[in-house]
């Protein structure tokens, strides 16, 4: 409304007639008729009158306009909010709703529909609504509805609720509810939560948890209380030689192995890196000790390819209220690392003798070759004038062990593979000593790592993986060398059939100077019948 057009199809018959009635009078039709002056002047009136209505509708064409406008924003504003809006009156239906969002949320048109019903499915919560709303339309005061519950589920949605009594007009009052979705903040919240008390790798509680809980845990009603402080063995070894990634594949081992072994009433953490503590209560001392049975016996019956898998524990129990949660954790520490000293040569043992069977069991290195290596080192050693107590021989013969231990963890496939390898083929064989290294470093042997980390450097310098020469090379390792050489030529390999005692005497010989000690080599060949010779065996022994 409001322009040329609309007035025409609005008030035509109107204009019309004013125009007939203006003509009529200019006409002189009716001159000298005393009703002239009382027509001309009815005329004039209805004229204005026609003019005054024409403002009147052209300024509630204009509110109008300016109404539905804000109609619209409103109802814009209200269905973008992402909030629910509605109200309903003392009979308990609802009678509007506001926004997009209602329909969003009950996944139906909600008008006319008992608002008890939309807010719970069970009949003793739909009473409560019920005694509550009609409490509150009887005696206008909205304060019973902070006995409402602020938090309901809607369709498996979370929707916080809040309400508020209205008087719309007149002294007819109504509840406005309004509804939010917060699923998406609840499940974040949670999640938040969650990561806050939980480790993200092994999904077992923190040490920010434990210290959260450490009031209830300690409860009267909790005691006895018994604590495990576990430490597993071989990590860093796991994490120096085949990488952090199998490192955290044991950690997550370790961890079902703990959560298993344990009751659903007890608390499993991760308490440092490697360090794990578990919280038992209603728990002695000796139910405590066959719990830690049950988890040595469980590492034990886990297979693992290289580094099996191992804990060190310690334990203390808290007996009566006035005990002191701090110092009953130190026991346990203490007891901890004291069993840890203890099973070190276990660990170490097992390791070397798993890295043994792996090496040969897989083809990696010829077979009966570590056997070998161990006889020939401590006769060489003897001709060089060390006993075989010595920490020279001792070392040699761990080295026998080790010294090809970097390659399980290189890929069989390309330790076996047939004709000329790519240049970053022979990097990552290359790389075996390096990792052979760390192995030993690992494990407590700094001198054995040493020598490994240059098997495989030569006398004139162009060996790997630091290029040193000459005497620049640890004297073990220039002796090892010609000796582990001399066994690998001598033995059926793979790709190559074994050289014959002489053929094996003259490429060593060969060797002399550029890939091995000239000095070394010499006693080598020597005292190689003395070296080679078939071990006594202890008559004592023989039946």
């Amino acid at each position: 409304m409001g322009n040329n057009q609309d007035n025409k199809l609005l008030f035509g018959q109107e204009e019309k007639i004013v125009r007939l009635c203006k003509a009529e009078m200019e006409s002189g039709e009716f001159e000298g008729n005393p009703l002239l002056p009382k027509y001309q002047k009815l005329v004039r009136n209805y004229e204005r009158l026609l003019k005054f209505t024409k403002k009147i509708v052209k300024i509630a064409d204009t509110q109008g306009n300016v109404l539905k406008k804000r109609e619209y924003k409103i109802k814009s504003l209200l269905d973008n909010s992402s909030q629910g809006f509605l109200t309903f009156g003392a009979d308990l239906l609802v009678d509007e709703e506001y926004s997009a969002e209602c329909t969003s949320i009950f996944g139906q048109k909600i008008r006319k529909e008992h608002i008890s019903s939309l807010l719970s499915n069970d009949p003793g919560a739909q009473q409560k609504y019920i005694d509550v709303f009609k409490s509150i339309f009887k005696e206008l005061n909205e304060g019973s509805l902070a006995h409402l519950p602020s938090n309901i589920n809607i369709h498996n949605r979370h929707i916080d609720v809040k309400y508020k009594l209205i008087n719309r007009m007149d002294d007819e009052y109504a509840i406005l509810v309004i509804l939010t979705d917060v699923t998406e903040k609840t499940i974040t919240e949670a999640q938040i939560k969650y990561l806050s008390e939980h480790d993200c790798l092994t999904c077992l509680y923190n040490r920010s948890y434990i210290d959260k809980i450490i009031p209830q845990i300690i409860a009267p009603s909790k005691l006895p209380l018994s604590v495990v402080l576990a430490d597993m063995n071989a990590l860093k070894l796991t994490n120096d030689v085949f990488g952090h990634q199998k490192g955290d594949q044991l950690i997550v081992k370790v961890a079902q192995i703990l959560k298993k072994c344990c009751r659903e009433t007890d608390i499993v953490s991760r308490w440092g890196g490697d360090e794990f503590l578990l919280l038992l209560p209603n728990t002695d001392s000796y139910a405590c000790l066959q719990i830690v049975e049950s988890i040595n016996k469980a590492c034990l019956e886990t297979e693992q390819e290289i580094v099996d898998i191992s804990v060190s524990m310690g334990t203390a129990t808290m007996e009566t209220p006035n005990a002191n949660i701090t110092e009953l954790f130190a026991v346990a520490e203490n007891r901890m690392y004291k069993n840890k000293l203890l099973d070190n040569k276990t660990v170490r043992k097992n390791i070397i003798s798993k890295i043994e069977t792996v090496l040969e069991s897989n083809g990696i290195i010829p077979s009966d070759h570590i056997r070998r290596m161990k006889s020939i080192v401590v006769k060489f050693a003897g001709v060089l004038g060390f006993p075989e107590e010595s920490m020279e021989t001792q070392n040699l013969i761990l080295l026998a062990s080790l010294h090809d231990a970097g390659k399980i963890a290189i890929p069989q496939d390309l330790l076996k593979k047939q004709g000329q390898l790519t240049s970053d083929e022979w990097e990552i064989i290359k790389s075996y000593s390096e990792i052979g290294y760390r192995m030993a470093q690992s494990i407590g042997e700094p001198g054995v790592a040493e020598a490994m980390l240059a098997l495989r450097e030569r006398w004139d310098g162009t060996g790997y993986p630091t290029g040193l020469k000459g005497e620049q090379i640890p004297y073990l390792s220039r002796v090892f060398s010609i000796l582990e050489v001399y066994d690998v030529i001598t033995s059926d390999r793979a790709f190559q059939s074994a050289l014959s005692p002489r053929e094996a005497r003259d490429e060593i010989q060969k060797q002399s100077g550029s890939q091995f000690d000239p000095t070394l080599t010499q006693i080598f060949l020597e005292n190689l019948e003395h070296v080679l010779a078939p071990e006594k065996k202890d008559k004592a022994s023989v039946v």
